[in-house]
């Protein structure tokens, strides 16, 4: 049967060993204050910012901060820092051999961080054993983000010009064309105005009729109320349709002035609510938690030893069965 625990015998082997043991404390202590120090575990820096997103059009669901993010964390943003300030060199990775990408990827990954909190904000952080280096990536980021943000906006807005500007030429022929109609029929007709010229030719008719004027006078105007009939309606749809075309010209025209404002201007896309800055305290490694549990690690496995050498030899810390 499994002895039951007894920590009267414990203690006894903790008194007994205590020499022992203390001395594989103090050793344990040593050991991992000296192999945590500089010289083996270079210190870490980090650098921070939070910042909030604005003038950010999302595509789906997501919110501006889940869009935000997305942009932080592309690919171009990443292989353009890891370029610029030389990353492969500065963490020492050999790309020549097959996971050297990989490898490279992965401690991107391990020192930046981008994260959304919960107050709907963009937490960005860098550790690195370079103060200075952490600070210009962090600043990097965020330069990086508002420039591929406003890329892909100005790419959207170049591609709704086009699509603005096509539909602008094409609405110009078309009034060109009604224009040139319409100036065809006054020229022969002399149509300037359906509705006010009917009202008035027919009142004028009416009028000779009543006066029993001349043949000349009733002619010419039987002859422009003939015109009338024959190229009025003609005349009317195609005054309406000039209008319609104008004010569908003047819409387009404000289309593309407005695209061309989103094309040229410089917008940021995000608001800096936390700043990066070069830090003084190091957060990695933390020696005193490494120290301590270093030596909890070492006594334990120290007391077990202890413990088991006692065990095979039926010292005094054994309580043999019946």
């Amino acid at each position: 049967m499994d002895e039951p625990m007894n920590f009267t015998r414990d203690w006894s082997t903790v008194r007994r060993h205590w020499r022992l043991l203390a001395g594989i404390g103090l050793l344990a202590a040593v050991a991992s204050a000296v192999f945590s120090g500089p010289s083996f575990m270079h210190p870490r820096y980090r650098s921070q910012a939070v910042v909030y997103p604005v003038n950010i059009s999302t595509y789906s669901i997501e919110s501006e901060s889940d869009q935000l993010m997305q942009l932080l964390e592309s690919n171009s943003i990443r292989d353009s820092l890891i370029a610029r300030f030389r990353l492969v060199e500065h963490y020492g990775i050999d790309t020549s051999k097959a996971e050297g990408h990989s490898l490279m990827r992965y401690m991107f990954s391990e020192r930046v961080k981008i994260e959304k909190t919960r107050y709907e904000s963009v937490d960005i952080r860098v550790t690195d054993e370079d103060p200075v280096l952490a600070r210009d990536m962090v600043q990097a980021v965020l330069d990086q983000g508002n420039q591929l943000a406003r890329r892909l906006q100005r790419g959207k807005s170049a591609e709704l010009l086009a699509v603005v500007r096509q539909d602008l030429a094409r609405t110009r022929r078309g009034l060109d064309s009604v224009e040139a109609r319409l100036d065809t029929l006054r020229r022969s007709t002399g149509l300037l105005d359906y509705d006010a010229q009917t009202e008035e030719l027919t009142r004028g008719y009416m009028k000779a009729l009543a006066r029993n004027a001349g043949q000349a006078p009733k002619a010419e105007i039987a002859g422009m109320l003939k015109a009338l009939q024959d190229h009025g309606g003609e005349f009317q749809r195609l005054a309406l349709l000039n209008q319609e075309l104008i004010a569908e010209y003047a819409k387009k025209q404000a289309q593309e002035r407005q695209l061309l404002l989103d094309v040229s201007k410089e917008l940021t896309y995000t608001n800096v609510v936390v700043h990066p800055e070069v830090s003084d305290k190091k957060v990695y490694p933390i020696r005193w938690l490494i120290v301590l549990a270093s030596t909890t690690a070492a006594l334990l496995l120290g007391y077990l030893l202890v413990s088991f050498g006692e065990r095979q030899n039926g010292g005094p810390g054994v309580v043999k069965g019946s």
